[in-house]
């Protein structure tokens, strides 16, 4: 039996129980589209997930602790021989392989005010290796990426938080800071418990692109002018070469290569973080979901196949003298079972479709409710309307191809029996049955 003659048959025969077709492969349409909108749903969280995250952190850079640090702020070292996080250190760090650049992150030891004309404003003072400033790539929104002395890179939000004391209240239009002059004021106790002042004036050779995170609100400049302002605040210039610095920050090429790179910092006794290490916890955690999810609706399409496997076993009974006649005239075992498994797996195709259909507007409505409902609870928070766009279904093309492909084969496998029972059957016996 050709494929072109299998297919005449099966449709025909299909076309007899249109009912019992239909109502079993109401059982596939349902399960199929439980696996389509409950894993649209596990990938829809996922991605949302992964947007914020990314946009939030770098994903080709990895932060570097000291053990020092870590036990600074309540954490424990495992490192019999506490490593020192130095410029040798950062040394043996840019010649990992795939690391563009690797510096250090020195903070300001006190508070500082910033200060422009008769503006005052804050920003979260950062001290970086000057010779590995154009290779960390800091998107520019104006101005060069060189730090020079006293020179400094601020970031988009720096100049918001400006505001007139006087007014007591924040400018209405906040000021251009590029190739602006800032005033940075320090503060500090004398040796007579008298207060003492200082002020550094700065020059601002470039502003960064807004990013949504911490950069947003940083200035940076040279390392050594920080260790020095370090310096006249704490009485005594820091050694970073002895004691080395708390925080470094290592670039790396691609995203890809930063779990490599992360682990070789880690063997070497620091302690590492990078938001690509994060993601990589969290796609886990949400394939997980992801299949949890599946196996819940797979539950559904476990059901439909006793569907199919009894429509296909009632289909031998009524037509057994058909069968017996089909061998009578030449057709082979495998003739039969190909008829049935073929039949089965119709069901289950035009289950898998449907389901397919069904699920993907399923996910659409889902989507637009929850959408508009958790936009208005924003709102309500004080979000912008346009700046509020949520959507918690995705449906990836996989998904589609897999669950209609899926539905086929659990249609196959259900009529495996039904199909081997046909087979079975003596030409003589089913030419007798009534």
């Amino acid at each position: 039996m050709n494929t072109r003659d299998l297919l005449h048959l099966v449709l025909s025969n299909l076309r007899r129980m249109k009912a019992r077709v239909a109502m079993t492969a109401i059982g596939v349409v349902i399960g199929t589209a439980a696996v389509v909108v409950l894993v649209s749903l596990a990938a829809g969280l996922q991605r949302t997930a992964s947007q914020d995250l990314g946009s939030i952190g770098d994903l080709t850079e990895i932060t570097v602790y000291s053990p020092t640090f870590i036990r600074s702020v309540g954490g424990q070292s495992s490192q019999v021989e506490e490593k020192v996080l130095n410029d040798q250190t950062l040394a043996e760090f840019r010649r990992i392989p795939n690391v563009v650049a690797a510096t250090p992150l020195e903070s300001l030891a006190g508070s500082g005010m910033l200060r422009l004309n008769r503006l005052t404003g804050n920003a979260r003072v950062t001290g970086i290796d000057a010779t590995q400033v154009t290779r960390l790539e800091f998107p520019l929104d104006s101005g060069t990426d060189r730090l020079g002395r006293w020179q400094v890179l601020v970031g988009a939000s720096v100049a918001e938080g400006f505001y007139d004391p006087q007014a007591r209240r924040p400018v209405k239009e906040p000021p251009d800071l590029q190739g602006q002059a800032l005033q940075l004021i320090l503060n500090r106790m004398g040796d007579d418990g008298e207060p003492v002042e200082r002020v550094v004036r700065l020059r601002v050779t470039g502003v960064l692109k807004e990013s949504g995170g911490q950069d947003d609100y940083s200035l940076y400049l040279a390392v050594n002018d920080v260790l020095e302002l370090n310096g006249w605040l704490l009485g005594h210039r820091p050694n970073p070469d002895r004691d080395g610095y708390q925080q470094a920050l290592v670039k790396v090429g691609t995203s890809e290569q930063v779990l490599a790179v992360e682990r070789e910092i880690r063997s070497q006794g620091f302690y590492a973080y990078s938001a690509r290490s994060t993601l990589q916890q969290l796609n886990i955690l949400f394939l997980v979901i992801q299949g949890v999810f599946g196996g819940i609706g797979a539950i559904a399409l476990l059901v439909a196949a006793f569907g199919i496997a009894n429509t296909m076993t009632m289909a031998i009974y009524e037509r057994t003298r058909e069968i017996g006649l089909m061998k009578a005239v030449g057709a082979t075992n495998r003739d039969v079972m190909s008829i049935f498994l073929a039949e089965a797996g119709s069901i289950g195709l035009l289950g898998g479709i449907g389901g397919v259909l069904l699920g993907t507007g399923l996910g659409a409505l889902i989507d637009l409710i929850a959408g508009t409902y958790l936009a208005a609870q924003a709102v309500q928070q004080g979000a912008s309307a346009s700046d509020v766009s949520i959507s918690l279904i995705y449906t990836p093309l996989w998904l589609l191809i897999f669950a209609t492909l899926f539905a086929a084969l659990v249609g196959v496998a259900s009529g495996i029996y039904p199909a081997m029972r046909a087979a079975a059957l003596s030409p003589v016996a089913a030419l007798k049955y009534e």
